[in-house]
């Protein structure tokens, strides 16, 4: 069967001497790999779009079972021209492809987390600062999406005391002291960040300032939470290859 769709270019390697493997996203079929045969030569008309992160329009020929589909052409359908332009923009961009293909499972459909994570790559590429926003409002979309969502009350988010409180990690839930075993502690505005990206769109969620400090105890409230309800399955190489170019880039 031919199929004609958009898709997200998650993942790409080279293999043998002249094609390629990639991990698609694609809004019919979910999850695939496709072999693009021929995509490395020098006159193949795949060129560009087969970089992680590329939003394309996607021809494979489709057997259900197989676990490389053959991958026919590509084209854009929109360039995220400025993800390349920084450190930040394209760590956090790999960083959403990785966390997608780590959450979801191959041959499954899942056409809202194909508009979150495009969405997401889209706010990125505009976007001129506050950038992290977008990764924190995807991680705990694709929660939502997944059947997860974090257990909110506005009137438990109001009587937090100005010490804070915690975030319940197997409910979600916060409370002023933590009633089980399973508990991050965090101060009243990292927890009241948590709840905006967790239930505002990500046009509301990307306009909010947060001071350094806030910003990194969002940060651990989101991947603590993630990390529980995913058995602890979220890869972390594309931060930690980050953090190495990072610190090679800072000099003696």
């Amino acid at each position: 069967m031919i199929v004609r769709t958009d898709a997200v270019v998650l993942r790409s390697f080279d293999y043998g001497e002249t094609s390629r493997i990639v991990t698609l996203l694609t809004r019919q079929h979910g999850v695939i790999g496709a072999m693009a045969k021929g995509a490395r030569r020098t006159k193949s008309t795949f060129g560009s779009t087969l970089q992680p992160s590329s939003y394309v329009q996607a021809v494979y020929y489709y057997k259900p079972g197989r676990g490389l589909q053959t991958l026919k052409e590509t084209s854009h359908l929109r360039r995220f021209s400025a993800l390349g332009t920084d450190l930040e923009r394209v760590t956090l961009a790999l960083r959403a492809l990785e966390i997608t293909r780590a959450l979801l499972e191959e041959g499954e459909p899942h056409p809202l987390a194909m508009e979150a994570l495009v969405r997401t790559l889209t706010f990125l590429d505009v976007a001129d600062d506050r950038l992290g926003n977008a990764l924190a409002w995807f991680q705990l979309k694709m929660a939502a999406l997944l059947g997860f969502t974090p257990d909110l009350h506005r009137e438990e988010l109001d009587a937090l005391p100005a010490d804070g409180g915690v975030l319940m990690l197997e409910t979600g839930a916060v409370r002023d002291e933590a009633d089980g075993l399973r508990a991050y502690t965090a101060s009243r505005a990292a927890l009241r960040a948590f709840a905006v990206f967790a239930r505002a769109d990500l046009e509301t969620a990307g306009r909010m300032h947060l001071p350094r400090e806030v910003r990194t105890e969002v940060e651990g409230l989101v991947e603590a939470y993630l990390r529980v309800h995913t058995d602890d399955a979220l890869p972390d190489r594309v931060r930690r290859v980050a953090g190495e170019l990072g610190a090679g880039n800072e000099g003696p």
